[in-house]
């Protein structure tokens, strides 16, 4: 029954066309009004705790309203509480080590006042889910071949940059040396536009800068650590000289030279086509989406945005030099962080800098803080609901009204209640004003295991109906659909969907399709009606996916080629992920809430249901995307995906923002035209119970 009116409260004030649009209610009404009943249930599970104490260390940290229950004390307490008994578990690869209890019981008192408990059974969260680099893509496939291994390959108009892996004549990696029969590297670049005789250029051995991983330093160094190398892998970085600059493609052709027994031997050729675009920065980003940063000066107070990151290492470091280099045109600013995870240097550190710069850039001015919740269960979500809980607790602190999460896994990997407790607190950020992106996934309708399904595996939370779901795109030069940017001047380039390419070196493939629970929420039902109806023959089998269940993403942006800094000091381009356009996104749209925060207007809150009625009514606030598809994972392309197409398509969603537009139709007080940008009309809504003229916005 609480759920149920909790649900109707968020429809109620997320619906641009219902009388309560916008009229958000505080942690502390959702609670006295809504979920009345759940204080009293954490009070009787506390009670519960404090009678059995008997004597033992047991500290009890609840929220305001008893939600959640943060209980500390030693295992023998535990094990006498829950008539169980911990034992202590190792990770396999990471040697973590836990301890975790194969079953557990609870009391009748307290069984159905409890919906979940971590730390107790689950093995704790051992993520190792980073942005794709493309340095990691698909040429790095192992095979039975002699030639070198090509990672990364770069032009920046005058100079062709090689990451490659030495393998030696006989097949094998070179391990702790470089192969002592080995003399150069040979390359062919052969110009596919002018087809002119190719142009051929030697890498001596000198040249080649060849380092053991376990010895390298600088860039070689963060390249091994990047690949994944062995410690006794060699790998070389080196430089060709360029003809042709920018936007030129080519078929690079690379072989290794050896002499054995005075004979002149020749790898395998390692073949790449190429053609460069341009890295993403915050200025790309800037002029591909209309964004105006003139006001980043000047930022309200109560304005607040927010990472939330799971084992991740959090290197402020790094934010200061994206700062001052990347970032010194866009007042970046950090704010504060929560938990205590984020200081382990050991965990990796590229989503966290990717997540925050990218936030704190396009949400310009706008102090970002970052949530890394304790690592104590399978998922990490309800540690960072309990964070958050505790922070509207005390009334002096600013809470954010933006969050964006680069997080997620298969839907059938979780189980069904720990889902609807998931949306429940979704829907409690939403009814009090917060909005939440998350990156739709970076396997198209695969999940993360790569495998061909005979049912499609969508990504969780992306597909929550409670949550804006962000999908990826890509540039690639056209002759349609163009879009033109100061950084490739005079050059007509297209956003089509962020998909699995040797070409354009894209190694992700943008999430999306059907949820496996939700059905189709009313906001999109017109929308992914229309795209079902229309995609007809396009569509896969009907087996491989629910047609009436929650249609996901709902935006997109580019999440191919990012330019980032890590390790302090290191640019580091070359990023994938749909993990980049989720937080650029989201910063985009804290601008917004800033501007309708000094201007005496709400938040905007759970988004979709304005999305959706934007497009229909304000198409031109969107660049519809209407190429590609998503069949492809990071392994292998599946017989079986979504196509982009013309309107909503669960592949890219309703398309990219025009971020111009979206500013200035949701910061003026009024009613939105259909049919021009910067004139107000009426939106009439019909009911059985009411006929009226009702504000847009």
């Amino acid at each position: 029954e609480q759920v149920e009116n909790l649900k109707r409260q968020f429809d109620y004030v997320s619906d641009p066309l219902h009388p309560k649009y916008g009229q958000h209610m505080t942690y502390d009404e959702i609670h006295q009004q809504v979920l009345n009943k759940t204080i009293e249930n954490g009070q009787i599970v506390e009670n519960w705790l404090k009678k059995e104490q008997n004597g033992d260390e047991l500290r009890i940290t609840s929220t305001a309203y008893k939600e959640f229950l943060v209980v500390e004390t030693p295992v023998h307490v535990v094990n006498r509480l829950f008539e169980t008994t911990l034992s202590t578990y190792q990770h396999q690869t990471k040697g973590q080590i836990t301890l975790k209890a194969k079953q557990f019981q609870l009391p009748k008192i307290i069984d159905d006042k409890i919906d979940h408990i971590v730390g107790l059974s689950q093995f704790p969260l051992v993520r190792d889910r980073r942005p794709r680099s493309i340095l990691q893509q698909q040429l790095a496939k192992k095979r039975q071949s002699n030639a070198p291994r090509l990672f990364f390959l770069d032009n920046d108009g005058t100079h062709f940059l090689f990451v490659v892996q030495l393998i030696c004549f006989n097949s094998r990696n070179a391990s702790n040396a470089v192969c002592d029969h080995f003399q150069s590297f040979q390359i062919l670049l052969q110009n596919l536009l002018t087809l002119t005789k190719p142009l051929i250029r030697t890498v001596t051995r000198t040249e080649a800068n060849c380092a053991v991983c376990r010895k390298a330093t600088g860039s070689i160094s963060a390249s091994c650590d990047t690949y994944d190398l062995n410690d006794d892998s060699v790998l070389c970085g080196f430089f060709v000289d360029a003809v042709g600059g920018f936007f030129q493609p080519y078929n690079v052709s690379l072989r290794s030279e050896f002499i054995i027994g005075g004979k002149q031997m020749f790898s395998d050729y390692t073949i790449q086509p190429f053609e460069q675009i341009p890295d993403t920065t915050p200025n790309l980003l800037v002029h591909l989406y209309n964004v105006n940063t003139s006001n980043s000066k000047e930022r309200d107070p109560r304005n607040r945005q927010a990472i939330l990151g799971f084992n991740s290492y959090y290197n402020r470091a790094s934010f200061k030099f994206f700062a001052k280099h990347r970032g010194k045109n866009y007042n970046v600013r950090i704010g504060k962080v929560y938990g205590t995870d984020f200081s382990n240097k050991s965990l990796d550190e590229t989503e966290t800098s990717l997540d925050i710069e990218y936030i704190a850039a396009m949400g310009s001015g706008i102090l970002t803080d970052y949530f890394s919740p304790p690592s104590t269960s399978e998922n990490g979500y309800i540690e960072f609901f309990a964070q958050l809980a505790q922070l509207e607790k005390n009334k002096t602190n600013i809470v954010p009204l933006v969050y964006s999460i680069s997080y997620g896994g298969n839907t059938r990997g979780f189980k069904i209640k720990l889902l609807h407790n998931i949306d429940v607190n979704f829907m409690k950020m939403g009814l009090s004003g917060k909005t939440v992106f998350v990156s739709s996934g970076d396997d198209g309708v695969s999940s993360d295991d790569s495998v061909c399904r005979q049912e499609f595996q969508p990504d969780y939370p992306a597909s929550s109906s409670y949550v804006t779901s962000v999908g990826g795109t890509q540039l690639v030069p056209s002759k349609t659909n163009c879009r033109y940017i100061s950084e490739a001047p005079n050059r007509c380039l297209e956003e089509i969907v962020a998909y699995t390419n040797l070409l354009t070196r894209c190694v992700i493939t943008s999430g999306g399709g059907f949820s496996v629970y939700d059905s189709a929420p009313s906001y999109q039902k017109k929308a992914v009606q229309s795209y079902l109806s229309s995609a007809g023959k396009r569509l896969p089998p009907s087996k491989f996916f629910n047609r009436s269940n929650r249609a996901y993403p709902d935006i997109s942006l580019l999440a191919h080629n990012y330019a980032i800094v890590v390790a302090g000091n290191v640019d580091k381009d070359g990023i994938d992920g749909t993990s980049a356009s989720s937080p650029a996104v989201a910063g985009l749209f804290s601008t917004i809430n800033d501007q309708r925060l000094k201007l005496g207007m709400k938040p905007l809150g759970f988004l979709n249901p304005l999305l959706y009625k934007l497009a229909e009514n304000q198409p031109n606030a969107f660049y519809d995307i209407i190429t590609g598809e998503n069949n492809c994972n990071k392994k292998t392309c599946c017989s079986y995906g979504f196509k982009a197409q013309k309107g909503y398509d669960p592949v890219t969603g309703l398309g990219t923002i025009n971020h111009g537009l979206f500013m200035k139709l949701l910061t003026q007080k009024g009613i939105l035209d259909t049919q021009h940008a910067n004139i107000y009309a009426t939106i009439t809504r019909v009911s059985e119970r009411e006929t009226d003229e009702t504000k847009f916005l």
